[in-house]
């Protein structure tokens, strides 16, 4: 499935209080990170936007509308070069992204927060398709500078899976070193997420 299946199968919009007042309950599973995401969607998705703190977007259904496939939330967000990441990863993501003759410490970027499948359509290339919609998404739209797609993905196996196969790299491979960068002590490794980042002049248009 691509984007295009997607869109075939799918409306996209704005999850607005009257369209989410208006679906179905929206369950992506039920061990602890599945329960947080349908949490966040059902009860504080709506609280984000009305602060502007993060946008929700949700893929419905054509033959239900009320029926939420996919939603996520994008609030923006910058890949930071600062003195608490390591000169050889700030050398690795300048060359990967060939930034280096930018004399800048701040690289504009979206924040994909929240990323959740309902449950009866898990595994099915749903996740993947979105992905690739909200790549060109913000590659098209030009109102502000958004140069990567950024994720603090799960830190399992199969989230990471997910992300590198769909482009996503680390900016600290190094676990202890990432834990330094966003401020945490090495007490509290193995970290949750991990920061991965997507850089968006890969898509052409």
């Amino acid at each position: 499935m691509d984007y295009r299946d997607l869109f075939e199968r799918c409306e996209f919009c704005p999850a607005t209080p009257e369209k989410m007042a208006d679906c179905e309950p929206f369950s992506c599973g039920e061990d602890k990170d599945a329960r947080d995401l349908n949490e966040f969607f059902t009860h504080d998705a709506i609280g984000y936007y009305k602060r502007l703190l993060g946008k929700t977007y949700v893929f419905c259904l054509r033959k239900n509308p009320k029926k939420i496939v996919v939603a996520f939330t994008v609030s923006y967000e910058g890949i930071k070069l600062t003195n608490k990441l390591s000169d050889e990863y700030k050398e690795q993501f300048l060359e990967n992204t060939d930034l280096r003759d930018k004399n800048i410490k701040r690289f504009p970027g979206v924040l994909l927060g929240r990323l959740g499948t309902n449950k009866d359509f898990a595994r099915q290339g749903y996740g993947s398709a979105v992905m690739d919609f909200i790549k060109i998404f913000f590659r098209m739209d030009v109102k502000a500078g958004c140069r990567f797609l950024m994720v603090d993905a799960l830190n399992n196996e199969d989230t990471l899976r997910f992300y590198v196969k769909n482009g996503f790299k680390m900016l600290v491979e190094d676990e202890r070193l990432e834990a330094k960068y966003i401020g945490v002590g090495v007490g509290n490794l193995p970290l949750h997420t991990r920061l991965m980042y997507f850089d968006l002049l890969n898509i052409a248009i």
